[in-house]
């Protein structure tokens, strides 16, 4: 596998409006999305690279995996499919089923946009993430 960048920053926080207010206020990133208890910003490296903010409430095993208890970043890889398969080959523990942003969302235009969730020996959670078809 093959990884390009880091294309998402999640978090969960107690402290969600003072959160988004500070990485917009103060920070100066600019807002993607605003959603009870979910928002979104957006990062320079890349069309859909997000820094991403959920409140405590928030449960979508779609969107950020609840068996992360800390930051989550995400590494942006050429073929997702391809890099799971290297992941349970070296025996990594996957979390979920590969998520396709146009499945969640209804929106063809985010085809080829995906994301798994998996554990790392260092015991947190990351994902991968596929930001365009495979070729």
């Amino acid at each position: 596998m093959r990884v390009r960048r880091i294309s998402f920053l999640g978090v969960r926080t107690e402290h969600f409006d003072e959160m988004t207010s500070f990485v917009r206020d103060v920070l100066g990133l600019t807002p993607a999305f605003a959603n009870p208890g979910w928002a979104g910003f957006k990062l320079g490296s890349g069309e859909r690279d997000l820094f991403e903010i959920y409140g405590s409430a928030f449960r979508d095993e779609r969107l950020f995996a609840s068996a992360a208890d800390g930051p989550v970043a995400a590494f942006d890889v050429d073929d997702l499919a391809a890099a799971r398969a290297e992941l349970e080959a070296a025996g990594t523990e996957i979390i979920g089923d590969v998520v396709w942003a146009a499945e969640v969302s209804g929106d063809p235009q985010q085809s080829g946009w995906g994301w798994l969730f998996f554990r790392a020996p260092d015991g947190n959670v990351y994902v991968l993430q596929q930001d365009q078809p495979v070729q």
